[in-house]
Formats: C-alpha cells, structure tokens, sequence
C-alpha cells in the first residue's frame, strides 16, 4: 500500500507525520520505505514506485510539493493525506492546490485523499472546523479524518495510533496481511537509508 503524504504548507507537520506513519505501520510487523522526494536521485519516483512494491509491503512518501515527483506520488497512491491548518483551507487563494488533487484522481480514481486537520494547543472552533468542510469538498470523494493533530508536537502517541487505524484499518481501507517479522526501512530526512535484520538496500 502506497501512502503519500501530500505537503501543504506545514513542513515540520508533514515530515513527522510521514515518519510516524511508516514507524506505525514498521511496528505492525510491516515492511516499510519512508521517501522523501527531495532527496531523490537517479531514477524517477514513478520507476521506483514500480519496483519497490516487490521488495516492500508498504511506502509512505513524504512530498516537498506540487512537483512532477509529487503527481507521480498520487498516481501511484492508495490514499492521499494531506496536513491542513484550518487558517489555511480557503479556496480561493489555494484554489491551485485542489486543482492538483483533482488532476490526480483523474488518473487515479481509486485514491482516497484524506485532509488531517492541524491545530495548535487546542481543537479548531466549529467555524474553523466548518471552513475544513468546505475546502475538503472541493476535492473529489476527499474526506476528513476524526483525528485531529496538535502542534508545536503531537499530543500524544494516541493521536497518530488513531490517525493510522483511520488510514489502514478503516472499511473502506485494503485489507493487508500481517508479517510475523518486524521490520523497517526508511529514508529519513536527510535521505540516509535505515536498516534492520541484514536485508538488502532497496
């Protein structure tokens, strides 16, 4: 299953939710790549989301923005998660980034693009909730998930525990088997690959 992590803004929200997503789905006794575009060389994101699935049960991708790797990312992608503050869910100044999730569903139907709403010490007011609404149904079957996020740092684990079971155990979510062995793979963000149980660089 291909996660992407659509960047929206709120880098430092991005980056650590993409690092705590595969680390969750590591402890899952899953098979994990975290990538992070910016870091990319050689062949293309598209190219190396073709092999991976082969050699990884799961990637998540950590996008640096509305570039070609990013496109390619939502192509390739199940589930699409994109980090907004509620300040920030107004369509007419970022009209252009709903433009982009649309133009990937067109070549990808089946990605479910799910908005994660990001707050600070406290939950958004029910009119900031309301504008998260708005700008989320602007994006073709988007939803928004339950769990909401808090900054400067996540409140606890149990809001990325419940962000995740929204993400891969939801109804609607693939079913994926379960590996008996734990293991994680993952390129951080200064694009070092991470390994565990002598296996193979990807």
């Amino acid at each position: 299953m291909i996660v992407t992590i659509v960047h929206a803004a709120l880098p430092a929200a991005d980056a650590r939710l993409a690092a705590d997503l595969a680390l969750q789905r590591a402890r899952h006794g899953r098979k994990v790549v975290l990538l992070a575009t910016r870091t990319l060389r050689g062949a293309s994101l598209s190219e190396q989301l073709e092999r991976m699935p082969a050699r990884h049960d799961d990637i998540v991708v950590a996008t640096c923005g509305d570039d070609p790797a990013c496109r390619s990312a939502l192509v390739a992608a199940q589930v699409a998660l994109v980090p907004l503050a509620p300040e920030q869910a107004d369509v007419d100044t970022r009209y252009g980034r709903i433009a982009g999730r649309n133009h990937a569903r067109m070549f990808n139907p089946g990605l479910r693009v799910l908005f994660v709403t990001v707050g600070g010490a406290t939950d958004p007011a029910p009119q900031a909730q309301c504008a998260m609404r708005a700008y989320a149904a602007q994006v073709m079957s988007a939803g928004i998930a339950d769990t909401v996020l808090h900054l400067p740092d996540f409140r606890s684990a149990a809001e990325m525990a419940a962000l995740y079971e929204e993400v891969y155990l939801a109804p609607h979510a693939s079913p994926q088997p379960r590996r008996r062995t734990p293991f994680a793979s993952a390129h951080p963000a200064d694009g070092r690959l991470l390994q565990k149980q002598g296996t193979n660089r990807p």
